[in-house]
């Protein structure tokens, strides 16, 4: 079975130069000061590791820690890299000299219980029809008919009670259909912005900074994120947004609002960010296939596929995930799979449980680590998987942090 992709133009030269870059210092953090030299895990730099025929019987299903081609050569995850060029966000609070200051203080390491210190909270937010990585999900042509799908008007605006509110990405903002950011802005925790949508989504990356004497007051209310579009209106404590991923449902035609928040005090020295992907069940087994005598375990079945990208806390992508699920030699449920570079270079190898859904073989939720080559933990990863109805599979939303920073560990193990 393949994953489903777009065909979609090749990025451009300067897009590559600068993944590459951006993604130097996250390599060099995530390998820590392990000797890597003498490697526990199989290693085949020319591998050609299947993604849809995984050994359960293995702790990584046989995968290597090989490199791979640029986003695993799926054409689904390289629309998601090439959207970016249009993604920048041209908000005036990205070069305000209090956003930068504040978020320079939080770029230092440092005791998060420290009153003295920001805090900073990061939110994914998408409206509209959400099915997957740039809807490459294999849906129903009819669904993405737009007489299936009509036109909806989520202008709005977004504000806080209190600190300073900035738009760190836009997601999927079609300019020639007339979507922007209001300008100019009202006040530093007001964003208006003009949005529609049909087939598809739009959303934006936020960036949610709380000054020490913005909760110093004995006795202040909780600050608020309040959400006000056509669609939608809705107020959510800030607090609350540390470890939220929720799905609202909007409407019957399938229009929705999806939230994965991020709370944090260090924002700079360990590596972290969002995770955004699909996945797909594969079609079962033949009944009647025989079982070989040799196969060391009949019972284990690889159940799905999953393929995404984990993205920083601006929003912009670091690399990219493959792997499957399944059930393993004792019918526990385990994922695997490889993270890699933007441009294929490896990371790690991943494993982790997964959480069924009303279908059992559909993956309602996962939870892992991922390891370098000598098998030392790099860093943690978790997400919620949502059906996509007329697919054999869904998307899913989570978060990833290095394991270096206790703060975020909590909030993704």
């Amino acid at each position: 079975m393949q994953m489903p992709s777009l065909n979609f133009p090749l990025v451009r030269r300067l897009t590559a130069l600068v993944g590459v870059l951006s993604l130097a210092m996250l390599l060099w953090l995530a390998a820590g000061c392990s000797d890597e030299s003498q490697s526990p895990l199989e290693s085949d730099l020319t591998a050609a590791d299947d993604y849809e025929n995984l050994d359960m019987t293995q702790e990584y299903g046989g995968l290597t820690v090989s490199d791979e081609d640029e986003a695993f050569a799926d054409e689904g995850l390289k629309a998601m890299m090439y959207a970016e060029e249009g993604e920048d966000s041209d908000d005036p609070l990205l070069v305000d000299p209090e956003v930068l200051a504040w978020e320079e203080a939080g770029s230092d390491p440092g005791d998060p219980g420290d009153p003295t210190r920001p805090r900073f909270t990061f939110l994914r937010l998408r409206w509209g029809m959400i099915r997957g990585p740039e809807d490459t999900l294999a849906v129903d042509p009819d669904q993405l008919d737009p007489a299936n799908c009509p036109a909806l008007d989520w202008t709005g605006e977004i504000h806080t009670d209190r600190g300073l509110l900035v738009v760190r990405r836009l997601l999927r903002f079609e300019p020639f259909q007339g979507d922007h950011l209001v300008r100019p802005r009202l006040n530093p925790q007001t964003v208006a912005f003009v949005s529609h949508t049909a087939c598809h989504f739009d959303g934006l990356v936020l960036e949610i900074i709380e000054r020490p004497e913005d909760e110093s007051l004995e006795g202040v209310a909780p600050n608020m994120l309040h959400i006000n579009t056509g669609p939608i209106q809705g107020s959510y404590a800030v607090s609350d947004l540390a470890e939220m991923d929720e799905l609202v449902s909007v409407d019957s035609a399938g229009n929705s609002v999806q939230l994965t928040g991020f709370t944090l005090s260090d924002i700079a020295y360990c590596p972290k960010g969002f995770l955004s992907g699909r996945y797909a069940v594969l079609p079962p087994l033949d009944g009647d296939e025989e079982v070989s005598e040799d196969d060391p375990c009949p019972e284990c079945v690889q159940l799905g596929t999953f393929a995404g990208a984990y993205v920083d806390l601006s929003g912009r992508i670091q690399g990219f995930l493959r792997g499957g699920y399944g059930l393993d030699e004792s019918g526990d449920r385990v994922f695997m799979g490889k993270y890699i570079t933007r441009r294929g270079h490896f990371v790690g190898l991943i494993r982790g449980t997964w959480e069924p859904g009303v279908e059992e073989t559909a993956m309602a939720g996962f939870r892992g680590q991922w390891v370098g080559p000598a098998g030392q933990v790099q860093g943690y990863l978790d997400g919620l998987c949502h059906p996509v109805e007329g697919t054999d599979g869904g998307f899913f939303e989570g978060r990833w942090t290095t394991a270096c920073d206790t703060e975020a560990e909590e909030q993704v193990r």
